[in-house]
């Protein structure tokens, strides 16, 4: 059986994915580029569900499972690398801030005045976050509860936390808060420099996990090449489709926990 379920499947998530609700097609005189955009967005997502749909009917069912596993896969790294450079950046805002926040401190200035120069200097969700601080600092809030706040939108939550204990152990006892601050500071940069190794040196292994897990693809090329027809015997959607799923599924779990046991020791 080759087609109705899998094919209603999509069409159905095709639907889903083009914007029908008013708030999505009301848009302000003034944004023609943000209106072009999300047209566009969703003529794109139905042409893509229905293209998928008519694959879906015509292949087998195995052929559409397995390219299912392989385009989950592709987005779960996707999103993986996406996170992991988000953290990269919003890790030099901090230590930019933290650097002109600490300075501002070691010169007496007001802490509404030291995040206030900090969110300057600092860039995107950094300079937000401590914009935010200083607003609450200035509201006479406390300031390490507007570091938890923070951290829980954070993609660097540990170091966000990190400041609210140090700032809420200066207060509690009476220490300089420059000073603690600034031992705050060099603590993110040295956690910072040490991920960044970790990362360079598992680069390696990341590369030949993903070598490894495309070697069965050549495997099937040269079968192809050979003569042997595996390609045909793989798409047929009968034993040959479930070895298909069942190899591309096992490879794909197989690069995923690779990456997760290279990406633990930088974390």
């Amino acid at each position: 059986m080759t087609g109705p379920a899998p094919a209603a499947l999509i069409l159905a998530i095709a639907v889903l994915l083009v914007p029908s609700a008013p708030r999505h097609r009301l848009v302000r005189k003034d944004s023609g580029r943000g209106r072009v955009r999300l047209i566009n967005s969703g003529w794109l997502g139905c042409i893509a569900g229905c293209v998928s749909a008519g694959v879906a009917i015509v292949v087998p069912p195995t052929t559409v499972v397995a390219a299912a596993v392989v385009g989950a896969t592709a987005s779960l790294r996707y999103r993986r690398r996406r996170r992991g450079q988000r953290s990269c950046r919003e890790t030099r805002a901090l230590e930019a801030g933290l650097e002109s926040l600490v300075g501002e401190l070691r010169a007496g200035a007001h802490p509404v005045r030291a995040f206030s120069v900090a969110a300057d200097e600092a860039s995107g969700p950094v300079s937000a976050a401590f914009g935010a601080v200083a607003a609450r600092a200035r509201l006479g809030a406390d300031v390490a509860a507007g570091l938890r706040s923070i951290a829980r939108d954070s993609a660097l939550p540990g170091y966000w936390e990190r400041l609210a204990v140090s700032w809420q152990l200066a207060n509690d006892h009476g220490l300089a808060i420059a000073t603690v601050m600034r031992a705050a500071q060099r603590d993110i940069a040295e956690r910072q420099r040490f991920s960044a190794r970790m990362a360079s040196g598992m680069a390696g292994a990341r590369a030949s996990a993903t070598v490894l897990a495309g070697l069965p693809v050549l495997g099937v090329l040269l079968g192809q090449l050979i003569g042997a027809r595996p390609v045909s015997f793989l798409l047929s959607g009968s034993a040959g489709g479930w070895l298909l799923v069942a190899g591309i599924t096992l490879a794909c779990a197989g690069l995923l926990w690779s990456d997760r046991i290279t990406d633990w020791p930088a974390s």
